[in-house]
């Protein structure tokens, strides 16, 4: 499962690393998965911080499952509205701002 997931897109997330913010350095492993995406928790091994591989993404803290949403948000442009794509996807308009 961990040679999926492209680490060299992540950075340390903490301020206070010297590998804040610097992709490809190595520092980011996989810890754990977790939640019903199968979620990567990732850490640092500089500073020893763990952050979620989807924060900083709309992705960060959903429920739904990923390809629902993406499918969901593809609508928008064909309904042209908010209203239009609660309606054809059976979900809550709110649910969908």
């Amino acid at each position: 499962m961990t040679s999926e997931r492209d680490l060299s897109r992540f950075w340390c997330w903490h301020s206070d690393c010297p590998d804040y913010g610097k992709k490809c350095s190595g520092n980011i492993v996989i810890k754990e998965f977790y939640g019903k995406n199968n979620t990567a928790l990732l850490k640092c091994r500089t500073c020893g911080h763990c952050f979620s591989e989807t924060r900083g993404t709309p992705f960060f803290g959903l429920t739904t499952p990923w390809n629902e949403v993406v499918r969901t948000l593809a609508q928008i442009p064909e309904k042209g509205s908010i209203r239009g794509v609660a309606r054809s996807s059976g979900h809550d308009k709110g649910t969908i701002c």
